[in-house]
């Protein structure tokens, strides 16, 4: 989703800049700043444990507020990182995601240790 999210994104930045101007797609680019550490991030999903999920919730919330302000502010391109981020809050606050990044990891102390 993340990543999905971020392809997308980054082609309304070009589009956006060879229609409007470099200004304009600086301002996407910066109403997904969030976004782009959040993919960033989503590279340890297969070997972090919770803190990365609670991280990536965070970083998702804060891009949930910038997206408003860009939205706000008149920047068109501020919807889709915003329903981005609340897909990504909804997907990681559910209960399976919770138990796949607290499993037991190969290699790895037992779990609880």
């Amino acid at each position: 989703m993340i990543w999905v999210m971020t392809g997308l994104v980054l082609l309304a930045v070009v589009v956006w800049g060879a229609g409007f101007g470099a200004e304009d797609a600086g301002r996407l680019f910066a109403t997904n700043l969030m976004g782009w550490a959040l993919f960033v991030l989503s590279f340890r999903y297969g070997t972090g444990g919770n803190g990365v999920r609670v991280a990536s919730i965070v970083l998702a919330s804060v891009q949930i507020a910038f997206s408003l302000g860009g939205i706000a502010q008149g920047n068109g391109g501020g919807g889709l990182p915003l329903f981005g981020a609340i897909a990504v809050v909804a997907l990681l606050s559910q209960s399976a995601a919770a138990q796949w990044f607290k499993r037991p990891r190969a290699g790895g102390l037992p779990y609880g240790q």
